[in-house]
């Protein structure tokens, strides 16, 4: 088995796993719940970034709210306070619901240091179709709806949700059709040192030969003699 098809077995076995909990939260109580953050991640098969040191609680399921008034206590549930506008989908034939990509991932924007939220970022705009759940316009127009007061939850907004200007920054490096999150940090850290940004897939021709260089080497390498 080759390492792409490891990372995705892996993924869909944290996947099941997570279902199975949210399920048993679900039975124990009335309400309905919304998962998010890690969770949500989880829920739709994308890739957990590197969180801070004393980040996300580990072996907890996250669920969003969206006024403190409604809180509740719920064993094994970290309730979290997000204002800002939301769509929520379907998970397991519609028995779970979470946060969409977009949601989840500017609900992390306070929770990562900038590289990781581009990390993130990518990771939801993956080549692969399977695992690509949005696309940078769909990002941009997200942030962009932030600075509307009137899509927030109440009417007595003053402010946008911390961390606009972080999303923003991120905007300018994410890219679509990455392979893997390893290939991401690559490209930030020759930023970091003034190189110019990588074309993501950026197509070689060679006399008698075509290949496409991805990340950390080339692929696709066709003899059309």
């Amino acid at each position: 088995m080759d390492n792409g098809a490891q990372y995705s077995e892996s993924l869909a076995r944290l996947r099941t796993r997570t279902i199975e909990q949210c399920l048993e939260a679900q039975r124990r109580t009335g309400r309905r719940l919304v998962f998010a953050l890690d969770t949500a991640l989880s829920l739709q098969g994308i890739e957990l970034p590197r969180y801070r040191r004393g980040g996300l609680l580990a072996d907890t399921l996250h669920a969003v709210i969206e006024s403190n008034g409604v809180r509740t206590i719920l064993q094994g549930i970290c309730f979290v306070l997000w204002s800002g506008p939301q769509t929520h989908m379907p998970i397991h034939h519609g028995r779970l619901r979470c946060t969409d990509s977009v949601t989840t991932w500017a609900m992390h924007a306070n929770r990562l240091e900038d590289e990781e939220l581009v990390v993130l970022g990518d990771s939801m705009m993956r080549r692969d179709g399977h695992m690509k759940k949005a696309t940078l316009e769909e990002f941009r127009i997200y942030v962009d709806s932030l600075s509307d007061l009137s899509n927030y939850s109440g009417s007595d907004r003053l402010r946008a949700v911390r961390g606009v200007s972080k999303m923003r920054r991120a905007l300018r490096l994410m890219r679509e059709n990455t392979d893997s999150s390893q290939e991401t940090r690559s490209r930030i850290v020759l930023l970091r040192y003034g190189l110019p940004c990588p074309e993501v897939n950026y197509a070689i021709r060679l006399k008698g030969y075509s290949c496409i260089f991805r990340g950390h080497g080339l692929s696709g390498f066709e003899n059309h003699h």
